[in-house]
This record gives structure tokens, sequence and C-alpha cells, in this order.
């Protein structure tokens, strides 16, 4: 059977003697939109009823075909999970597992049911995520809490300098100009006296003798050059001369200006020597413990603002929780009815089959568990299935189960 629905064939089931071997089925179909959906994808005609073949050849290969028209193996295997559902003995050791036993009841539910749980699982997995972060940044806060408080006072105290880059070469050349002041000032003043003088003047010595070029610049093109030379040597000093004329005028010692600027550099050094060797290097330093304190705190949110998402999201999981077991309790409801008359059907007629819930954990599967529970006699309680069904009663109970899925999912065959 599963090798005639897709499953992976061999050469051993040939007949020897024969060239292939060949397996059919005929199967009585109801109208499933999903199988209809498939079948008309692949050019095959929907009909009452579907009649598969496939063909083992003694080279491996296999040639499949539903209705006479050939399909591919994924194809084949698409439409048989629609067809048949085939039991095996791992089915039944579900049976004897309790924690198993809610996935198999959601199995019952239809598009309604999984929509309210996929809702639920969507905020679950939120809500996991939000306190797994929650409890994280608690955790580091606590176990990181001096370091915390270090880089606290640390940012706190850089931030208080106000540095700027480059702060301390530009203020230490300020300062070095300011108490050079007088030799600067001297030596300024010396230069603009060489250069232009009422009893020595430079600037009139070279004009004079710019003057005196002038007149030879026709008589030899050598002459012409130096005078040349000379003039432009001469408007180039009387620019460096007007330009120390204004240097000096604007020199001034500004006593008041040098103080600001010492303690300034005061507390520059103060911060350069704790945290570094010059002020880029501070800058630098600070950079690498801000990250580091917004790694260690998650500063990007605040715990108040976390919580208060958290608190949001809890209410609605407590929410999403009770509607997805609203509808849980419809499915075993259902599922209750169903199992009774297919075991009435099986010659337990007398026996009666409980879905029982109880209250546990938040997980992906909402907060409550769920136990199938069985009574084989009237009179007797519904006792757990896993401790009082038989052998031929668990078989019994799992073909009532199979049966029950199959009408539901369409399926035409169940091969216990």
């Amino acid at each position: 059977m599963n090798m005639m629905l897709g499953a992976r064939s061999s050469v051993e089931v040939i007949r020897h003697g024969t060239p292939k071997a060949e397996i059919e089925g005929l199967f009585s179909v109801e109208k499933n939109a999903a199988l209809a959906h498939i079948l008309e994808e692949n050019g095959i005609e929907f009909t009452d009823e579907l009649i598969i073949r496939r063909e083992i050849l003694q080279n491996g290969r296999s040639v499949s075909r539903i209705n006479g028209q050939m399909v591919n193996l994924s194809t084949l295997r698409a439409v048989g999970q629609y067809l048949v559902d085939i039991h095996g003995q791992h089915d039944q050791e579900e049976l004897m597992r309790p924690n198993l036993h809610i996935a198999m009841l959601d199995e019952f539910g239809q598009d309604d049911f999984w929509t309210s749980k996929k809702r639920y699982q969507e905020i679950f997995d939120n809500y996991r995520k939000l306190r797994k972060r929650v409890l994280d940044k608690q955790k580091n806060e606590r176990e990181h809490k001096a370091r915390i408080e270090m880089l606290e006072f640390q940012i706190a105290e850089i931030e208080a300098a106000a540095l700027k880059n480059d702060e301390d070469n530009q203020l230490n050349k300020q300062r070095d100009k300011l108490l050079n002041h007088k030799n600067i000032a001297d030596t300024l003043t010396n230069a603009y006296v060489m250069l232009d003088n009422e009893d020595f003047s430079s600037l009139s010595n070279i004009r004079s003798a710019m003057n005196d070029l002038l007149t030879l610049e026709e008589f030899d093109p050598d002459y012409k050059e130096m005078s040349t030379s000379l003039s432009e040597a001469y408007y180039v000093l009387e620019e460096v001369t007007k330009h120390l004329g204004d240097v000096i005028e604007d020199l001034d010692f500004d006593a008041g200006l040098l103080q600001q600027i010492e303690s300034r550099l005061d507390v520059i050094n103060s911060i350069t020597r704790k945290y570094g060797g010059s002020v880029d290097d501070v800058l630098d330093y600070f950079d690498n413990i801000t990250k580091e304190y917004n790694l260690l705190t998650g500063n990007n949110e605040s715990s108040d603002d976390m919580e208060k998402e958290l608190k949001r999201l809890e209410k609605e999981l407590v929410d999403a929780a009770a509607k997805l077991s609203q509808k849980r309790h419809e499915l075993a409801n259902a599922l209750e009815a169903e199992i009774k008359q297919e075991l009435a059907e099986l010659y337990m007629e007398k026996a009666d089959f409980q879905v029982q819930f109880t209250k546990g954990k938040f997980n992906r599967d909402g907060n409550e568990l769920v136990e199938f529970y069985i009574s084989t006699n009237p009179g007797e309680g519904f006792k757990p299935l896993v401790k009082v069904a038989s052998g031929g009663e668990l078989s019994r109970l799992m073909l009532a189960i199979k049966s029950a899925f199959s009408r539901k999912e369409d399926k035409t065959s169940i091969v216990f």
C-alpha cells in the first residue's frame, strides 16, 4: 500500500521471471477541495473514483499513473495523503504518552481552531522573548552593578569637562604665546624698525635702488631682469612691513585670558592623567565606556517601558489562552462524540471516552494539560487511558480515533 502511494520502491517485490511488478488500487472519493486542487494542477479530472497504478521495473525505476495519466512521485504522495491513513505501531504508542494527547486533540481542529492557536503562539513567542530580555537586563544590572556605577561616575566626570577635539594642543599654543608676549613683541618691533624707520629704512634704500635700476633696463636685458627681481622683492617686503605694523598695533597682553587658559588646562590635565594621554585619547575612551554602559544597562529601552510592554503582552496572552481553551473544549466535545460512536461500532458500546483538562504552565500549546480517559463498563468512573486500557482496547480505541480523523480529513481508507 505504501509503495502504491509513493513510498520508496524495491526490485525485490518483482516476481522472479517477470519484467515488472504492478500495484493498483481503486478509491471511492468524495469532494475534497485540497485533493481536487492537486488533481487540477496536474490536468487530472476529479471523479468519484480514482485508480492509482504503479509499475516497478527491473532497473529500479517506476511509472505511476492516476486515472491513466502519468504523474511523478511527489504528486502521487500528495494525492495519497488524502486517500489512505496507514496505522503503525508508533501511532499506538502515542496513546500511551499523555504529553502527546494535546497534539492528537488539536489535529482534530478545523481552520478556525488553528487560527486561534497560531495567534496564541505568536503572542506567546513575543512574550517569552521580551520576558527573557527583561530578565537578562535585570541580571546584568545585578551582576555588573559595581562596574555600572564606576562607568556612570566616569561618564559624568568626562561629560562635565566638556572636552573638544585637540583642545589641549590649541590651549597650550595660546598659553605659550601669552607667556612669551614680551619676547614676541620686542622681536616683531625690532623687525619692523629694521624695515622701516625714520633714521634708517631698509625699504627706502631698496626703493631707491629699484628706481635706479629702472633707468638702466633699456641698455641690457640682464639689467632689466635684475630690476624686475628687485621690484618684486620690494613689494613683498612692503607687504610684510605693513602686516608687521598691523600685528604690533593689535598685540596686547591679556592677563585674564592667560588665567582662564591656565585654569582650563588644569581641568584637562586632571582628566587626561586619569583617562588618557591627550584630549583625543580621553574622548575615544569616553565613546568606549558609553557603549559598554549601554550594553550592560540596555539603555535603548528603559526598564519601565519594557515592563509595561511585558504586562500588556501578559494580558493578551491570558486572553488568547482563554479563547484557545474554549475552542479546544469544543473540539474535545466533538471528538468524544465521534469516538463514542466509533467504539459502539467496534463492539465497545458500553465504553465511554472523555478528554480531561487540567491547568498547567503557559507554553506554546496554551496553559492546560490534556489527557484521554476511558470508562470500559457502566458504573465505573473515568480513569486515565494509559493505566486501565488493555492491548485490545487500545487497538480498538486507536482505530476509533483514526476513523474519526479520517472522516474529518475525507480520507477514503484506513489500513490498520
